[in-house]
């Protein structure tokens, strides 16, 4: 997630031609372009590294693939960054490359906890990042994970009214309007096996595992001040902009 921030400029007396500062003024603008379609390249980008790391590097054979190769084309990411994912997901990315794996990073900063999952070819390497990023607002790795709960998700085209009796019947748990549709929780393990007896029927656009914070230990945002509240911004785009990093999670609600 990249965040821009509106800096302002310091005032000096002397005098910028207005052609000088319109071509500042779009330099700056492409760079901030270019930084955003990078961020998001990367994003789809380990979207369908994950896919292909679970279900195989063959979208006709593996759902969640396609559906995150789709999510990719419909954002204007290159067919290059697709193909090179899907390679990098099923560990044929080549010599420079070694096979890449799952690995869970926990911490804590100002009593907010994060789980942070990361797809890489070099755990030391990531943890070694990652753990920068928590030292650096005054923050360290700490377990945490017992204050999630980790749950499927599936995101589909449709109104919870119509598919609220066809999810219960396949093992939905929850069911929550979102945005232009429903988002149906499901166990864990049975994530797939829900989100392939639904797209029968329904327009499925997207289904996963994420980690969702307990309500007896979630923290609420009002309790934090405003500097807090702005460390816990700045870690979160401090780790996802980390090429490893796919998920960020936190506990404050």
């Amino acid at each position: 997630m990249l965040r821009l921030r509106l800096i302002r400029p310091f005032c000096t007396t002397r005098v910028v031609y207005a052609g000088h500062n319109k071509w500042s003024s779009i330099k700056h603008d492409k760079a901030r372009n270019d930084a955003l379609k990078n961020a998001t390249a990367t994003k789809f980008a380990n979207s369908i590294a994950v896919a292909s790391k679970l279900g195989g590097p063959d979208p006709t054979l593996n759902f969640k693939l396609a559906t995150a190769i789709e999510q990719a084309n419909k954002a204007n990411v290159s067919k290059k960054v697709i193909e090179n994912s899907i390679k990098r997901g099923s560990g044929n990315a080549g010599s420079n490359t070694g096979n890449v794996d799952f690995a869970l990073y926990e911490g804590m900063v100002n009593g907010v906890s994060f789980v942070v999952e990361s797809l890489t070819d070099n755990k030391a390497r990531s943890a070694a990042m990652i753990k920068a990023c928590f030292t650096k607002l005054s923050g360290s790795f700490a377990p945490t994970l017992y204050m999630f709960t980790k749950r499927g998700y599936i995101v589909v085209e449709s109104s919870v009214d119509d598919i609220f009796d066809v999810a219960i019947e396949h093992g939905a748990e929850d069911i929550e309007e979102h945005q232009n549709g429903a988002i149906i929780y499901t166990p864990h393990q049975d994530t797939s096996k829900v989100a392939e007896a639904l797209r029968s029927q329904y327009k499925v656009t997207d289904f996963g595992i994420e980690y969702s914070p307990n309500e007896d230990t979630a923290v609420p945002k009002s309790s934090l001040d405003d500097d807090k509240l702005s460390v816990h911004e700045k870690i979160i785009a401090n780790l996802e902009d980390l090429d490893d990093v796919t998920h960020v999670y936190t506990n404050l609600v």
